[in-house]
């Protein structure tokens, strides 16, 4: 039963982003360089909490959390090895963040990332957030753009009669290790020949045209998987 105890909320362990349990003038926005909408470090005490809120999947029951550590933050995972938590525990650790400010086409995301072992660091796009049953914040249609040991992938997820699902959108294949910290950026264009998304990360870079990207959204991480670890957080106009 003790391994179990993450799933449920440790208000003292992990970051929850409440105002009513924390005050304002205790956290530190980054300054954000010129040309930038948003630039944030994701160091204890170097980063207003007040700017973001967690979100929940549809697919699952729980309301996950970030835990913060000295110079990231990390989805809150139990204490097992890599493995164990891979193959018994992957859909139990999924954590996610979304910046508060709506963001709009023709903009740059980025973050710095790491995964222990083997995935799923992502970013994550929504048009609009909807509600559980039980009045959480929840993901209806949105793109989850996901680093891990094989590549890059974008996955759409669909919402439709109250039931999500999922398909891969476009792929990289490409060998990224564990424990090394990657740049993903991901840019969201409206062209003329339609709206494109184009991701970077190591050199790499991919892109494809879908006109179902929304013309305004959220945008955010998502830890699920494994242990995944995020070091920043950037939006800008580049």
């Amino acid at each position: 039963m003790k391994r179990l105890a993450f799933l449920f909320p440790a208000f003292a362990l992990v970051l929850l982003l409440s105002g009513c349990c924390c005050k304002k003038d205790a956290f530190f926005a980054s300054p954000v360089p010129k040309g930038d909408i948003y630039a944030a470090t994701f160091r204890k005490g170097e980063w207003d909490k007040n700017k973001w809120f967690p979100v929940k999947s549809p697919r699952w029951d729980y309301m996950g959390a970030m835990v913060q550590y000295d110079d990231h933050i990390m989805n809150r995972t139990p204490e097992l090895s890599d493995d164990v938590i891979f193959r018994k525990y992957a859909s139990k650790v999924y954590s996610n963040l979304m910046y508060r400010e709506k963001l709009k086409m023709n903009v740059t995301i980025s973050s710095v990332m790491s995964f222990d072992h083997r995935m799923a660091p992502e970013i994550l796009i929504t048009g609009a957030i909807g509600k559980s049953a039980k009045g959480e914040d929840e993901h209806r249609d949105h793109y989850e753009i996901v680093l891990f040991d094989q590549g890059l992938n974008v996955w759409h997820h669909t919402y439709r009669n109250g039931k999500p699902g999922w398909y891969k959108a476009a792929y990289l294949k490409a060998k990224f290790l564990p424990k090394k910290k990657y740049e993903v950026v991901v840019r969201l264009e409206k062209t003329a020949k339609g709206k494109q998304m184009t991701v970077s990360c190591d050199g790499k870079t991919f892109g494809y045209m879908d006109d179902r990207l929304p013309e305004t959204f959220y945008a955010g991480v998502v830890g699920c998987e494994g242990r995944c670890r995020f070091y920043d957080f950037k939006v800008s106009k580049k």
